[in-house]
């Protein structure tokens, strides 16, 4: 679109342009920048922190990462990506957010470079402006998953524009490199395949075959290790351990599934719903319902530069380029109409180039229209604003979105932020300093700091092991102590009455929440195992039945009243003593039988609420049980440990595998 003369030299021009797109790449990066410490920092954030860490530090070179919705493990290139700024920043998480929301900045600026050979100035500024200020793609921009970046999508447009367009040889050898290098960074990356196909399919002839040969070589030697990897995996550990456990997905199927993607899709390129990334209503902010509301016309603008793309690839100068647009175009839509592959939003973000791209020759289009009836100044002032209206709601929309997290409100489904965890385990660090211990005892939503969310935040953050022990949150919930000195209990739990006992048995230090469907952090001082008074009538064992295992049995409490069919609480105390290595292997834990006079079992329940791979000596573990008895009569309850990996039981020091304590009278 042409603004009319506007009395500038063609230099003055230059300088314009460029002062306004770094203007749009400074926005990118302050909204991509500011607040760090407000993000997630669940286990996939922790996990690829940690190995950039590792990396960092000296650690051994990973080829894989951590697993997708597919089940497939991805390459370690998002790794080595968090690495560099960890390397120049400084060892923390904030410098990888830093890092990682640069390669945003560099998406935009791409983005810019994209739209400019698309349409021109006018479009690439817009284009670009829209990606800076995309609620949705800030968002994830800051995530630590450096999969979800657009870099490479937008890149390797250019790069096929370059081939089918502009006739470059050179970029034909590196777009199959690139195209490698973003399946290394993600394996969803194959979501894009049929893109890529349609780069090839838009102009076949276009495509040297040489250095297309030679690219697809070199993109291949880089996947080799990867494949190596994960058929290692399959052929040596088995099928099971090339997928990564625990984030299950299923196909889409059906009418509602097709609406559930589009509206998705819907939200994700206009902008719309992001007060659904904090697990809030869209009513919670005016920048939010503004947004929403502008959704429309955006799609509609959207949609417009798509059917302009359409007229154009049916002949004349601009046919080579749209026609590369829509079979890239192509691809996605297909996938996300079919439904084949289970994808949460973020991975979407890779697709923004394309919205942005028609939303920017929808609006220049528009524009040209109305300047054969109005002033091109005019024209030219009215596309510049509705431009920034829509920067600028997706900007507010954004803000709102960082006050909500701040505030705590969605952190049940956002997971509570990056600067929350580290005010609660600074203020848990000082308290450990005045104790003068180099240990505390942790209780959060999981038990597992290998792959558990917020045991895998709090282990990262305050170091685990030795540092934290970990606890699971059963019910009822077990506590943990130290056998001869006082501890520190860090609580995270919603279980009142264990918060009760919490507070009778220690000292409540300080409290400070956690965010909305949180429970908050309480940190307490307990006394020593052995003079603790947990309130129960407790029955220690002398001699303490010790378990090859590296465990002793303590004592134990029955309820002085049972009845049968109903619901009783058991206590029973562990003592750590030294654990072999090979039992932090095994995954032991416990059985437990109620037996009658003849040894028949009538219940059981098994468990502990600590791994044995996070057995340390001098831990207590007061562990409580709940069962249901069916009928009246005088038992015993057989307590013992075995393997959870072969079945196998831990040995008693006096013989046997087990050890009946009673006895357990019920009425």
């Amino acid at each position: 679109m042409q603004t009319g003369s506007t009395g500038l030299t063609g230099i003055e021009k230059r300088l314009w342009w460029r002062i306004t797109i770094l203007a749009v790449l400074l926005l990118a990066a302050v909204l991509r920048w500011i607040r760090p410490g407000l993000v997630e920092f669940k286990y996939d954030e922790v996990n690829i922190t940690r190995q950039a860490l590792g990396l960092v530090s000296g650690g051994p070179l990973p080829i894989l990462s951590g697993g997708t919705t597919l089940g497939i493990q991805r390459g370690a290139l998002d790794v080595y990506l968090l690495a560099l700024p960890l390397a120049l920043l400084g060892k923390h998480a904030e410098a990888a957010v830093l890092g990682l929301a640069a390669l945003g900045v560099i998406a935009v600026a791409l983005t810019y470079v994209l739209g400019r050979r698309v349409g021109g100035p006018v479009v690439g500024l817009m284009a670009a402006l829209f990606m800076a200020a995309n609620p949705w793609l800030i968002a994830y921009d800051r995530k630590l998953w450096a999969h979800i970046q657009v870099v490479f999508s937008v890149l390797l447009l250019i790069l096929a524009w370059d081939v089918v367009v502009r006739r470059r040889r050179r970029a034909a050898f590196w777009f199959p490199v690139v195209a490698a290098l973003q399946v290394l960074a993600h394996v969803l990356a194959v979501l894009q395949a049929l893109s890529w196909l349609g780069a090839f399919l838009a102009a076949p002839r276009r495509w040297w075959r040489r250095e297309t040969g030679l690219g697809i070589l070199a993109g291949a030697g880089l996947l080799i290790p990867y494949a190596w990897a994960l058929a290692n995996r399959w052929l040596v550990r088995g099928a099971a351990a090339a997928f990564a456990p625990g984030m299950p997905g299923s196909a889409a199927s059906g009418l509602g599934a097709l609406r559930g993607a589009w509206l998705q899709a819907f939200y994700l390129f206009t902008g719309a719903g992001t007060s659904s990334l904090a697990g809030l209503t869209a009513r919670s902010s005016v920048a939010w319902r503004v947004t929403a509301f502008l959704a429309i016309p955006v799609a509609f603008l959207i949609g417009t530069g798509l059917v302009r793309t359409v007229f154009w690839a049916r002949g004349g100068s601009h046919a080579p380029g749209a026609r590369l647009l829509l079979a890239w175009t192509v691809g996605p839509v297909v996938a996300l109409s079919l439904g084949v592959i289970p994808v949460a939003t973020q991975y979407w973000t890779v697709l923004l180039p394309l919205p942005a791209l028609y939303l920017a020759l929808g609006l220049e289009g528009a524009g040209a229209r109305l300047a054969r009836r109005v002033s091109p100044r005019v024209v030219a002032a009215g596309v510049a604003a509705v431009a920034c209206v829509v920067a600028l709601c997706g900007v507010g929309s954004y803000g709102a979105l960082l006050a909500a997290v701040d505030a705590g409100a969605g952190a049940r489904a956002f997971g509570v932020p990056l600067a929350r965890w580290q005010q609660v385990l600074t203020a848990t660090r000082a308290s450990a300093v005045d104790l003068g211990t180099q240990e505390v005892r942790v209780a959060v939503d999981g038990v597992d700091p290998g792959y558990d969310s917020e045991p895998a935040a709090v282990a990262m953050l305050i170091g685990s092991p030795p540092w934290a022990r970990f606890v699971a949150p059963q019910e009822p919930a077990a506590l943990l102590l130290s056998h001869d000195r006082p501890s520190l209990y860090l609580w995270a739990i919603d279980d009142p009455g264990t918060a009760a006992l919490l507070n009778k048995v220690g000292e409540l230090i300080w409290q400070q929440p956690l965010g909305d469907g949180h429970a908050a952090a309480s940190l307490y001082r307990l006394p020593p195992a052995e003079t603790a008074d947990l309130g129960i009538p407790l029955v220690k064992l002398t001699p303490e039945p010790v378990f090859d295992a590296g465990m002793a049995l303590m004592g134990y409490a029955f309820p002085a009243s049972a009845h049968a069919g109903e619901e009783i609480e058991v206590t029973l105390l562990w003592r750590v003593l030294d654990p072999p290595t090979e039992v932090r292997q095994r995954d032991f834990t416990a059985f437990n039988h109620v037996v009658d006079a003849s040894g028949e079992r009538v219940a059981q329940t098994d468990g502990l609420a600590l791994l044995s791979r996070d057995w340390w000596p001098g831990d207590v573990l007061v562990q409580r049980y709940q069962i249901a008895v069916p009928k009246p009569g005088t038992y015993n309850w057989r307590v013992g440990l075995y393997s959870r990996v072969d079945g196998g039981r831990a040995q008693v020091s006096t013989g046997g595998d087990s050890v009946d304590l009673g006895p357990l009278i019920v009425r």
